[in-house]
């Protein structure tokens, strides 16, 4: 008995040693018969906060037990402070009717009319008859007598404004009210019980409060007050929660490395408005007029302005003749142009807007040159798995002399590689734009192949008018499919998603090269 005891004891001092000084200061609180968070403060002088902390350390200890209870409280809403000051419509009504009155000739507020009324007749205060034509209220019985006494609304509001303990039939009549709109607002606080537990009441005679540094600092080495001073101990092998460190959202780390690849390949950044003139995103790339892709079902076209205006009249009239006859470009054409769908405002469909912008102010003692954007595109596709409405997309253009379709598709491969995407094929396609063209397919683990690059060399069409005579090679890269391989999801929603948990473990493979 007396070696279990001690070993007991040893157990105790173990324990003891390990509460941090707010936990003690608790316990002793706890143990004078304070339970209370409210009360502690007062009597230990510990910030409420501190003692909550304390109360949860014991708890895991098993030294408290800690009941939380919800505690419901009501206060005067905006109608409740007026009818406190005012009175309710209903008793306003009776002192304004005397014993007899014609409805028509009371002046009634409109709460009193709204309200009053119907809560009167409700209460049997007052009936309403017709005489003479005219519609009467007559004060009953019932009615005379509550002109003498305290409504009991009335005072249940007084109580709660004033903070008094209510009646049972006072709480009974709580349904009432609440039912009235904005008389009453319900509040709901949180309420700890706390207890000792067993083990926690065998401490307290064996607890003794001592100063404890928690750091140990420059001044206490020097000073040598270090070996005066008791410093807690500390157990490293205590769960402490996961700490998760500001970062940046996923795909926005793809996009970042996206741009340092294009960077570090020579590349310049521009950039342009998502809200477009037709003209730019169409017409300058010698899209035709009636191409399927300019139907509402393929482009917004905004509802007000639904208009813009093109400030290179140069420009503008050789676009204009190139889709009519080819102008000085060797073909022969659209053999229409509508001028008025140029000038339509439109949320730009493809990022190759900001280029036509670009080249038809790039002067010949710049080239070459070689630049990309990466913003938004708006398309009303349907929502599927590789299909947004809203999406980004990656325009890149080189402008140079002998440039080829081969130097194309070395850029297209190079961006590919700095993301780490090792499989990637292409094939010939057709765009209005671009002659020759190619496209561009990617290798997703679970979607197969997948499109995410099209590219080509601007037709002389396209380039002409601007006012380049040069090669253009030119691409517009779905670069959210591109991140989708690269962070290994399989729907395109995920990337723009806030689920937190998502975002904090999503692993970003590092740039190569």
């Amino acid at each position: 008995m007396s070696n279990l005891m001690n070993n007991d004891e040893k157990a105790y001092s173990i324990e003891i040693s390990s509460l941090h000084q707010y936990e003690k200061r608790v316990l002793q609180a706890l143990g004078k018969g304070i339970k209370k968070i409210d009360e502690m403060f007062s009597a230990i002088g510990l910030s409420k906060d501190a003692i909550r902390w304390a109360l949860y350390q014991l708890k895991g200890k098993n030294l408290v037990k800690i009941n939380e209870k919800k505690i419901i409280y009501y206060e005067l809403g905006e109608e409740g402070k007026k009818y406190l000051d005012k009175g309710f419509p209903e008793t306003r009504l009776l002192k304004k009717i005397g014993k007899e009155a014609f409805l028509n000739e009371i002046n009634l507020e409109n709460d009193e009319k709204n309200y009053g009324i119907p809560w009167a007749i409700k209460n049997e205060w007052i009936k309403i008859f017709t005489k003479e034509g005219k519609r009467v209220i007559v004060l009953t019985n019932k009615g005379e007598k509550a002109l003498f006494e305290e409504y009991l609304p009335y005072k249940i509001l007084r109580k709660i404004y004033s903070k008094e303990a209510l009646t049972i039939e006072e709480e009974e009549f709580l349904k009432v009210l609440k039912s009235r709109g904005e008389i009453l607002k319900e509040k709901e606080i949180e309420e700890l019980e706390i207890e000792l537990t067993p083990l926690g009441k065998s401490l307290l005679e064996k607890i003794e409060i001592e100063e404890e540094v928690n750091v140990l600092t420059r001044e206490l080495i020097i000073t040598g007050k270090w070996k005066e001073v008791k410093l807690r101990p500390y157990d490293v092998k205590a769960f402490v929660p996961k700490v998760y460190p500001g970062r940046k959202h996923p795909y926005q780390q793809i996009i970042d490395d996206l741009k340092n690849i294009l960077i570090g390949l020579g590349f310049e950044e521009v950039y342009g408005s998502p809200i477009e003139i037709n003209f730019w995103n169409c017409d300058a790339l010698f899209m035709p007029s009636d191409h399927p892709a300019r139907g509402i079902h393929d482009i917004f076209y905004l509802k007000k302005p639904n208009k813009g205006i093109v400030k290179n009249i140069e420009c503008w009239k050789k676009v204009g003749k190139t889709h009519l006859n080819g102008w000085k470009t060797g073909s022969k054409g659209w053999g229409n142009w509508d001028s008025e769908l140029a000038l339509r405002l439109i949320l730009r469909s493809q990022t190759t807007a900001v280029s036509a912008r670009y080249l038809s102010n790039l002067k010949i003692e710049n080239i070459p040159k070689k630049i990309f954007t990466i913003d938004r595109v708006y398309r009303p596709d349907p929502i599927d798995a590789t299909h947004l409405p809203e999406f980004n997309q990656c325009e890149g253009i080189v402008v140079a002399p002998n440039v080829n379709l081969r130097n194309l598709i070395g850029y297209m491969k190079a961006i590919c590689e700095g993301l780490g995407i090792k499989e990637v094929k292409f094939q010939p396609a057709f765009f209005p734009f671009t002659e020759p063209s190619v496209v561009g397919y990617v290798k997703h683990e679970k979607l197969g192949w997948i499109e995410a690059l099209p590219g080509g060399i601007f037709r002389p069409e396209v380039t002409l008018p601007l006012g380049i005579n040069v090669p253009v090679l030119a691409w517009g890269l779905g670069i959210d499919r591109l991140a989708m391989i690269v962070l290994g999801v399989d729907d395109i929603r995920t990337l723009f998603s806030t689920d937190l948990e998502w975002i904090r473990n999503s692993i970003i493979p590092k740039l190569e090269g």
